[in-house]
């Protein structure tokens, strides 16, 4: 993967542009987003606000300290908020309602969580993401939160720069849900294929 760490606009605004040129060369323009929040509970009085933003296409990441930022990135929002491109997330209520908090909406974003479950794991009554990135990508994904508990979370706020601990699990989190989306797109549209355009029967050539 090839990862952008930074909290100046300036930087999320030139990963961005590159992001367009690219995405809008595709014939699918799937981005993979998560939200890492700080660590205030969430009530009436104090909201929980976006610590980091993940964006993911390819195997290009942008891990956005959004927390502190040096400036507001307008470029950000329009892209977010943009009618071309497929966002995919996991679990993303939350995520909808702390970006709105930031004036920025997502236009077009889709939850896995509501799209497909591991059968082999249907036990679970919740599937996360490392259960159907285990299930669709590699077994791998299956330990990609260990080590990584509460201490971990309430530090996304932190004074950059962030740990590579915490790096290498943002960049993580955002492929895996990239990649889980962008096969699932493929699996979908392979099988509307095959339903749309069955193949007819061969006769033997023997």
């Amino acid at each position: 993967m090839k990862v952008l760490y930074t909290n100046m606009a300036s930087s999320v605004e030139s990963w961005l542009v590159k992001a367009e040129g690219v995405l809008d060369a595709s014939a699918r323009k799937i981005v993979g987003l998560d939200v890492e929040y700080d660590k205030s509970r969430d009530s009436y009085f104090r909201k929980k606000k976006a610590a980091v933003i993940q964006l993911c296409y390819g195997e290009n990441v942008l891990v956005y300290h959004i927390y502190h930022a040096d400036e507001k990135c307008p470029k950000l929002r329009d892209f977010l908020w943009g009618w071309r491109y497929i966002f995919a997330g996991f679990c993303i209520a939350k995520d909808k309602n702390v970006l709105g908090r930031a004036d920025l909406p997502v236009h077009n974003l889709n939850d896995i969580q509501q799209i497909w479950r591991d059968p082999e794991k249907s036990w679970k009554r919740t599937q996360g993401l490392k259960d159907v990135a285990a299930a669709i990508i590699d077994p791998y994904y299956e330990e990609m939160k260990d080590g990584f508990g509460n201490t971990e979370h309430s530090m996304w706020a932190n004074a950059p720069p962030l740990p590579d601990k915490h790096l290498e699990y943002a960049a993580r989190d955002a492929y895996a849900t990239y990649e889980v989306y962008r096969r699932l797109d493929v699996y979908e549209r392979g099988f509307f294929s095959l339903y749309k355009h069955s193949e007819k029967k061969r006769s033997r050539d023997w």
